[in-house]
């Protein structure tokens, strides 16, 4: 059965705001998760640098780490019930996204579809945290969500200590590896990794059936990957935000032409993003279709 995977970026794309920053602010009580990045840079390396290294160091292990410092300071586990009670309050969607996601969904509904046994699914790739982005939409919207992960371990000498450890860190690098863990049905099926070679004709989706969605240069690998490779990629911006500030942002994905399509965060049904991946998916139905035609012609 071929599959469609819509994939999604999460922060700036799906939400105009930082989800990791709720929780740093959340944490401190003040709205201070500036603070909290600038530390992180420092941490970073940035200046001390040599001028001859241009390999930075990922950004995801040192906040991870600082931020399980932190919630430890307070005795507090960085886990799914946390999330749901004192940081999923403030976090929030550009309107309409989850109405948007669904009509999405709701396009594999045609007979045409159906008859062929095509089916679109969501995925969400995240360089936050995978406990609470999961939990921002409804249940069974979307497929799988990959992104930051700790484990919280208690101590039985002292119960009111838990702590977090990051278990699984998400760069602009590993997002490429989950879009091939997507690709080989990883996700859905434990005897399958990463690795593992799967046939052209066993994928649970071929690139050339995956729509990449994002909205900065952290994404460009992605991006890139699943154009290489046959699928669409596009670029959303906040359009709130000022002229300047989204040039700088789109200005990596326009070198070289990184992506399809760059368009606003307008999930409305009328909107240039639906009708594009409308669009892609009616031809990737159609391919399907050409191919069904061209082998009852062989077999005539």
């Amino acid at each position: 059965m071929p599959n469609i995977a819509i994939v999604w970026d999460f922060d700036g794309t799906l939400s105009p705001d930082d989800s990791t920053t709720k929780v740093v602010e959340v944490l401190q009580g003040a709205p201070r998760g500036g603070e909290f990045w600038a530390y992180i840079k420092s941490l970073r390396g940035d200046r001390d640098m040599p001028k001859w290294e241009h390999v930075l160091a990922m950004d995801a292990p040192i906040w991870m780490y600082s931020l399980a410092r932190l919630a430890a300071r307070q005795r507090t586990p960085l886990n799914a019930e946390f999330f749901r009670k004192f940081v999923l309050p403030s976090i929030s969607l550009y309107p309409n996204v989850v109405p948007f996601m669904k009509a999405v969904s709701e396009i594999d509904q045609g007979e045409e579809f159906k008859r062929l046994e095509l089916e679109i699914h969501h995925f969400i790739i995240t360089a936050g945290l995978k406990e609470l982005v999961e939990q921002v939409f409804p249940e069974r919207l979307v497929a799988w969500t990959f992104g930051c992960r700790y484990k919280v371990v208690v101590d039985e000498q002292h119960q009111d200590e838990p702590e977090s450890i990051p278990v699984f860190c998400m760069d602009e690098t590993v997002k490429t590896r989950s879009l091939f863990e997507i690709s080989k049905g990883a996700f859905c099926n434990s005897r399958i990794r990463v690795n593992t070679k799967v046939e052209d004709n066993e994928l649970w989706a071929s690139f050339q059936n995956m729509i990449y969605i994002g909205d900065g240069d952290t994404d460009i690998p992605a991006l890139s990957l699943v154009r290489s490779k046959g699928g669409l990629g596009v670029a959303v911006y906040n359009p709130e935000k000022s002229k300047n500030s989204i040039e700088e942002r789109l200005y990596a994905l326009r070198l070289d032409k990184r992506t399809d399509l760059i368009t606003p965060a307008d999930f409305s049904v009328n909107g240039e993003l639906f009708q594009y991946i409308k669009t892609r998916c009616i031809q990737i139905r159609q391919r399907y279709e050409a191919s069904e035609c061209a082998a009852r012609d062989v077999d005539a």
